[in-house]
C-alpha cells in the first residue's frame, strides 16, 4: 500500500518551478567523459555502494562544474527577469550552466558563476564575505550579524550527524547521495564498466527503478576510483538514450588552491555597499547552482510543511513513485486558460521573490496543460520527459516523476 505523509519545507522541489530542481538536462558526453575506458579492478555493485556511503567533499579542490537541463517544458517568457537569471527557477528547466569553484575548507571558498556579459563571484575568506556582480559593477561586503553566527558552510550539525557539505547542490555529491538513499528492493543496480571523467578514472554505477510507472529510466553515476567521490550524475527518462539531467565535473584538481583566490578588493569605480550576511541564502548549497535540490522521488514522507505557500502539502507513495500534492490556490483553478476559475487563480499569483517566480511559472505552464478527467475528478495535465503535473479542479497541484495514472490515483486520495 502506498503511504501518505506530509511534505517537509525543504522538499519544495514539487512546484513545477522547483519540481525540476534536479531533473533535467543534456550535456554532450564528450564534455564530461573521454571515450577511453580506464582499466580498473572489478567492483561489484554492493562494494561500490558501500564505498560511496563514506564519500565526502575533499578538503581542497579547484573545479569546474557543468549542469544542463532539457525537460520538455514549454518556452517561458522572462517573468520578472527570472528567465534571464542563471539562478532562477526558469533556469532549472532548460539550458546549460557552468560554475567554477575554489575550495580550501568552509572558511575559504570562492564560487564564480558566469552570466551574460559578466560574472557573479562569491568569495569567503575567513570572516570576510564579498559578492561581486561585474554586470552592475557592484561589490557587496557582507557582515555577520554576530560573531557567534557560523560563516557560510559552517552550519552546526546535529549530534552524531555527518559534517554538512558546504558545496551541497553545486557538486554531484549531494545528488548521488539522494540516489543512494533510494536504493532498495524497488531498484536495480549494476556496474557495467568504467569511464574517465574530468581526467579521473571512474566506475559507472547504474541505478534503475523497477516500477514501470516511474518516468525515470535510469540514473548513471560516475564514481571516482580513488576517492569514491561522485564525479557526475546523469538522469535518463524512461526509453531515452540521452540524459534528461546531468551535473558533473568538467575539470577537477584536489590540490589546495592559492589563497589569493579568496581575497577580494573592489576595483576602482565599483559601487560598494555593506549588508548583513544572509547566511541561508549565501551558503553555496542553498541554490547557488541551478539544479540544487532533490531528485525525483526524494521527498521524505512524514515531514511537515506548515509555512508559506506550500503549507499543508502532502506526499503519497514512496521511493520512485513519490507524488507531492500541494494546495495550489483557489478551487476551479483548472477550469482552463480562458475559464473564470483559471483567471481568478492566475490573478491571485503575485510574482515576488523565488516563491513568486515559481507561482508565476505555474501560471504560464497552465496554458500548456490539457484538460483531463476521470473517477478522481477533473483537472489539467502537463506531461514532460521526467515529470507529470496535475492541477485539479479542487485547486490541488500534484507532481511526481511518474506516469499520469499514478497522479490520478493519488488525486482521489487528497483530502
Amino acid at each position: 500500500m502506498r503511504r501518505r505523509g506530509r511534505l517537509g519545507i525543504r522538499t519544495r522541489w514539487v512546484l513545477p518551478a522547483g519540481a525540476v530542481v534536479i531533473a533535467g538536462g543534456v550535456l554532450a558526453g564528450t564534455v564530461l567523459a573521454s571515450a577511453a575506458a580506464p582499466a580498473l579492478p572489478r567492483q561489484t555493485p554492493a562494494q561500490l555502494l558501500a564505498a560511496m556511503q563514506h564519500a565526502t567533499l575533499p578538503p581542497a579542490m579547484t573545479a569546474t562544474i557543468s549542469q544542463s537541463a532539457n525537460l520538455g517544458f514549454p518556452a517561458l517568457p522572462d517573468i520578472g527577469g527570472m528567465a534571464s537569471s542563471p539562478m532562477s527557477a526558469a533556469a532549472l528547466i532548460s539550458g546549460t550552466h557552468t560554475v567554477q569553484v575554489w575550495y580550501a575548507g568552509p572558511r575559504h571558498l570562492r564560487v564564480a558563476l558566469p552570466v551574460s556579459f559578466g560574472e557573479t563571484d562569491l568569495r569567503v575568506n575567513g570572516s570576510q564575505v564579498w559578492l561581486w556582480d561585474s554586470r552592475g559593477q557592484t561589490a557587496t561586503h557582507f557582515v555577520a550579524p554576530s560573531s557567534a553566527r557560523p560563516m557560510p558552510g559552517q552550519v552546526n550539525p546535529a549530534p552524531g550527524s555527518r559534517e554538512p557539505d558546504p558545496l551541497a547542490g553545486l557538486t554531484p555529491l549531494q545528488a548521488a547521495q539522494r540516489v543512494l538513499a533510494m536504493v532498495g528492493p524497488t531498484t536495480k543496480v549494476a556496474v557495467p564498466g568504467t569511464i574517465e571523467v574530468a581526467g579521473r578514472a571512474a566506475y559507472q554505477l547504474v541505478v534503475a527503478p523497477r516500477a514501470s510507472q516511474s518516468l525515470v529510466g535510469r540514473i548513471v553515476i560516475a564514481v571516482d576510483a580513488k576517492t569514491h567521490l561522485p564525479l557526475s550524475v546523469q538522469v535518463f527518462a524512461r526509453g531515452s538514450s540521452s540524459p534528461a539531467f546531468q551535473v558533473g565535473f568538467t575539470s577537477l584538481s584536489l590540490a589546495r588552491p592559492a589563497m589569493s583566490n579568496f581575497t577580494f578588493t573592489p576595483p576602482a569605480g565599483a559601487k560598494v555597499k555593506t549588508a548583513k550576511l544572509p547566511l541561508p541564502a549565501l551558503m553555496p548549497g542553498a541554490g547557488s547552482m541551478p539544479g540544487a535540490g532533490r531528485l525525483p522521488g526524494a521527498a521524505r514522507p512524514g515531514a511537515r510543511d506548515g509555512h508559506g505557500p506550500l503549507g499543508g502539502a502532502q506526499t503519497f507513495g514512496k521511493g520512485w513513485l513519490t507524488v507531492a500534492a500541494i494546495p495550489a490556490g483557489l478551487p476551479g483553478a483548472a477550469a482552463g486558460p480562458t475559464g473564470s476559475g483559471s483567471a481568478a487563480y492566475q490573478s491571485s499569483l503575485k510574482i515576488t521573490g523565488p516563491a513568486g517566480q515559481g507561482l508565476g511559472m505555474l501560471r504560464v505552464l497552465m496554458k500548456a496543460m490539457k484538460p483531463v478527467h476521470g473517477t478522481w475528478g477533473s483537472g489539467r495535465l502537463l506531461r514532460t520527459t521526467l515529470f507529470s503535473v496535475l492541477l485539479t479542479s479542487k485547486g490541488q497541484l500534484l507532481v511526481g516523476a511518474v506516469t499520469p495514472a499514478v497522479l490520478y490515483a493519488d488525486a482521489a486520495k487528497v483530502k
